[in-house]
Order: C-alpha cells, then sequence, then structure tokens
C-alpha cells in the first residue's frame, strides 16, 4: 500500500529514514549489502547491523517485501501490492515485478483432491527482463 510507512507508526531516526529513502531511490531488488554500499555512495553513514535491523522493521510493517535471493543472500524490494501475489526478477538488472498467482488452481486442488490444506506457499520467478533481453527469441511476438 503506497501510504503505508516502512517502520509502521512512530518516530524514527534520521539514520532509518536515510536507509528507508535509499531502498525507495533503489527501484530495484537489493541486497542488504547492495543497500548499505548505496548509503554509502550518498555519504550516509549506516553500520551493517543498523542496515539489517532497518531492513527486518521494513519487512515486518510489510513496507518491504523478500523477493527472492541472489546467491545466497535475501533479496528485498518496495511493494504496493496489497493483493495475494508474486513477484518475476529480473537477474540483470534487478528490477522487480509483480504478477498474479500461478497456484491458485493448484492449492484449491490438493483440498479437492487430497484433502490437503495448503496454508502458504511463495513463488519468485527469475529471469531477463524486456529492457535487459537482447531482442525477441524464437516463438515469441517482439512484446
Amino acid at each position: 500500500m503506497a501510504d503505508r510507512l516502512p517502520y509502521g507508526s512512530g518516530r524514527t531516526s534520521p539514520q532509518r529514514r536515510a536507509i528507508a529513502s535509499m531502498a525507495e531511490e533503489l527501484g530495484r531488488a537489493f541486497t542488504i549489502d547492495d543497500l548499505e554500499r548505496a548509503l554509502r555512495r550518498k555519504g550516509k553513514r549506516a553500520g551493517v547491523a543498523t542496515v539489517y535491523r532497518a531492513v527486518a522493521a521494513m519487512e515486518e510493517s510489510g513496507w518491504l517485501e523478500r523477493v527472492g535471493v541472489r546467491g545466497s543472500k535475501a533479496l528485498y524490494a518496495r511493494c504496493d501490492s496489497p493483493a495475494h501475489h508474486h513477484h518475476l526478477v529480473c537477474t540483470s538488472c534487478g528490477i522487480v515485478l509483480a504478477t498474479d498467482c500461478p497456484l491458485e488452481f493448484a492449492t484449491h486442488s490438493a483440498k479437492a483432491e487430497h484433502g490437503f490444506t495448503v496454508t502458504e506457499h511463495d513463488v519468485t520467478l527469475y529471469g531477463v527482463c524486456r529492457d535487459c533481453r537482447p531482442g525477441p527469441e524464437l516463438g515469441e511476438d517482439g512484446d
């Protein structure tokens, strides 16, 4: 939701405001290390532990979402979609796009066929976005 605050309600420190501002400014998927380096490049000082705590608080408030992994590091991004969805992550530029859930039928089928109630699931699709792709792939119409 666009009006959600990064850390929920209450006051925040200048460091936390700078961290939230940089997370928004990045506009793509990032690791905590990426965020800390971006802060340093802008002349903002925040220790790695401070950035970890701030990201955890922003994730808890729903302002940031964990959208996958890069190597062994968690990827985060701003996501304003209030509905259940999943993410497409470009492995070239890091842009994150929301996409409808491809598992709605499967979760209903699991219940109907097997009596299995799915309580949660997570899907992240990795690939190359339209802007990073060198050209239309065979069999595509160019979109």
